[in-house]
């Protein structure tokens, strides 16, 4: 029971760590109690708050579903079949803790609805919440009891090879995107959800008043930084996936240039927003998103300091944010702040990318 929880369990979470980073990051970074406290109340008195509530829960339950058949067809997994010798009262049981494992954040959140009914006086709207659990709890079971009894031992790859399959095209960049559409697509949508709400709550503040460019610059700044959950997806891609790359004859100003490329194509969707609300200028919206480049490019620099371990990154992240601020407040103008990012990233990466000085 123990090697199945942490062998599928903890898998999860250990491979989509990025997702829940930036979900976290949104949820406890950018949502005050008080906002929690509203979508709870939303959720709880609106004639279809539950409704949502359940398709939001119903489409996790997916994920987590696909995920679990997913895993269970690879070679290293082949021993989860001989759970069929355990007798069906156990296999569901255990199955159970399973499905459990993967539902922590709903039944936390259940949790957390259950107090605010209480403190609210609705304890009589709270009971769709447990009959969503009796729904998605078995579905999850039947699930892992439908693939030990139709196990996949092995893929044949050529069953998926089409003679109409489009060529892809000879370059890295476009590798890159794929590969984080294709294995990260969930890290994708997550982060950029999370940066394109800032992006709006910003602008729309903003045109509420008359503030000057500080206001967007803080704002974006951490919308851009809600980003940086791919840029460690990109690092892990070329320093874990492609590791072929290291050993191209490629100069180190090529491969600075690469980095700027894809983070420029990474957090260009949100700054499209900008030409939605018509409250910057053409210039301005340049200096937000070289300035959102640039920080993008320090985190990502920073990783070939640390080798790649994320917990290390997150303090000088804090920090760095913080002194940020006060650069903006201060009214140090944000295309100097922008380039001289760019040129730093530019200048350590010459000595962290090939591991000199670096500091264990």
């Amino acid at each position: 029971m123990k090697t199945l929880l942490f062998s599928t369990v903890s898998e999860f979470f250990k491979q989509r760590a990025g997702m829940f980073f930036v979900l976290i990051g949104i949820l406890f970074g950018f949502l005050s109690g008080r906002e929690h406290y509203a979508f709870a109340s939303f959720f709880l008195t609106d004639q279809f708050g539950m409704l949502y509530l359940f398709v939001i829960w119903a489409l996790y339950a997916i994920f987590c579903i696909h995920f679990l058949l997913n895993l269970w067809k690879q070679p290293a997994y082949h021993f989860v079949y001989q759970t069929r010798l355990w007798n069906a009262a156990r296999r569901f049981f255990r199955f159970g803790m399973v499905t459990l494992g993967f539902l922590q954040p709903l039944l936390y959140y259940g949790i957390y609805m259950l107090s605010v009914a209480l403190q609210a006086n609705l304890l009589n709207r709270i009971w769709p919440v447990f009959i969503f659990y009796m729904i998605l709890i078995p579905a999850l079971v039947v699930c892992a009891e439908w693939r030990i009894r139709n196990p996949r031992l092995f893929v044949n790859k050529k069953q998926a090879i089409s003679k109409w399959q489009i060529p892809r095209p000879n370059s890295w960049i476009y590798w890159s995107l794929e590969w984080l559409m294709r294995e990260k697509g969930v890290t994708l949508l997550v982060c950029k959800t999370g940066s394109a709400i800032v992006f709006v709550c910003t602008l729309i503040y903003y045109q509420t008043d008359t503030y000057d460019l500080r206001l967007p610059a803080i704002g974006l700044s951490l919308a851009y930084l809600l980003n940086i959950g791919l840029s460690y997806e990109l690092f892990q891609w070329e320093s874990v996936v492609l590791l072929w790359n290291r050993s191209l004859p490629l100069s180190i100003n090529k491969r600075f240039g690469r980095m700027i490329l894809i983070h420029a194509l990474v957090i260009l969707p949100e700054t499209l927003i900008c030409f939605r609300y018509h409250v910057l200028t053409l210039t301005e919206i340049a200096q937000l998103y070289l300035l959102g480049l640039s920080i993008l490019l320090l985190f990502h620099t920073y990783l070939y300091r640390k080798n790649g371990l994320l917990e290390d990154t997150m303090q000088p992240v804090l920090i760095g944010f913080v002194v940020l601020t006060l650069l903006i407040l201060y009214k140090i103008p944000v295309l100097l702040i922008a380039v001289s990012g760019i040129f730093y990233s530019w200048y350590v990466f010459q000595k962290w990318y090939s591991g000199k000085n670096q500091k264990n």
